[in-house]
């Protein structure tokens, strides 16, 4: 508990990249075009985004050392399994960073004094290493939109547009860490998958892995997220004339949140499907569902 209390201290406020940004500045930053050199992300949190997008590049190529290992190459069998585990490898290790990261972004003193238009430092930082992944998201997903499909493709693309409006615009970064915690849930749907394709899990691991997925998607992605979607909006409304609120990133905004909620009640249902029929075989019930086709994201 020390660790984290000291952590939040620390990075209350300041940017810990700052230091990385005079470099990218003056080595890469020229060669932005110039029409958006006076952008907020250029101008302020291009340090970041290069950061972050080099980092889970960096992941991706890292994870491919597994498949020379024979016993995780020959049961993925295809090369969507194999570039799904690694694609699932970057999701894993980043949705860890950045539930951690958001840990100074709740309750921050700054950003609680205005929910709308307050910043640091640190939420542009948290704010721009969200953005950073799904660009590289995105640009996986159109690289490899034959294998993962234009579902995973479109998600990115939202994504970023979500992330884009809130660091241009320095818009609602104190609900930023809220909706991220999202991410807590999917580490756990990665291991069932690891555990679905790689046959590595015990049927024990497994059920308690499921038991806590469906426990923090419940409660994080639809408990959770239907009550920030509502609490945003009623912070939103009565600051719509304001100058520098953006009235269409309001709305993308929102109405992203409100289908991706929607989405979550789709995912969960699926998933309650699957865990009963699961259940049943273990207790000796014949399964009367097919779970390879029940693809839940």
């Amino acid at each position: 508990m020390e660790y984290i209390h000291q952590f939040r201290e620390n990075y209350a406020y300041k940017d810990p990249l700052a230091d990385l940004k005079p470099w990218v500045d003056e080595t890469i930053k020229p060669y932005v075009p110039q029409r958006f050199q006076s952008t907020e992300i250029v101008t302020n949190n291009l340090h970041t985004l290069i950061f972050g997008i080099v980092l889970y590049t960096i992941i991706f190529q890292l994870s491919k050392l597994l498949l020379l290992v024979p016993s995780i190459y020959k049961p993925l069998k295809t090369s969507k399994n194999r570039l799904d585990l690694c694609a699932r490898v970057v999701s894993f290790i980043q949705a860890v960073i950045i539930c951690v990261l958001g840990i100074p972004v709740f309750k921050n003193e700054h950003l609680s004094k205005d929910h709308v238009f307050a910043t640091t430092p640190y939420s542009k930082f948290y704010t721009c290493m969200a953005l950073a992944y799904f660009v590289w998201d995105t640009i996986v997903s159109t690289i490899y939109v034959k294998y993962f499909g234009v579902g995973f493709l479109i998600h990115g693309i939202v994504s970023t547009i979500v992330f884009t409006i809130a660091s241009e615009y320095e818009f609602i970064q104190y609900y930023s860490a809220a909706f991220l915690l999202f991410e807590l849930s999917t580490p756990f749907l990665d291991i069932r998958w690891l555990g679905l394709k790689l046959k590595c899990l015990n049927k024990y691991v497994e059920l308690l892995n499921n038991i806590i997925l469906i426990l923090i998607f419940f409660f994080i992605r639809i408990c959770w997220g239907w009550f920030q979607v509502g609490k945003l909006a009623l912070d939103l409304y009565p600051r719509r004339n304001e100058p520098g609120f953006t009235t269409v990133g309001a709305i993308i905004i929102l109405t992203c949140n409100l289908v991706l909620d929607v989405l979550n009640i789709f995912w969960f249902t699926k998933m309650l499907t699957v865990a009963i029929e699961t259940l049943k075989g273990m207790l000796g019930f014949a399964k009367k569902t097919d779970e390879s086709k029940l693809k839940l994201m």
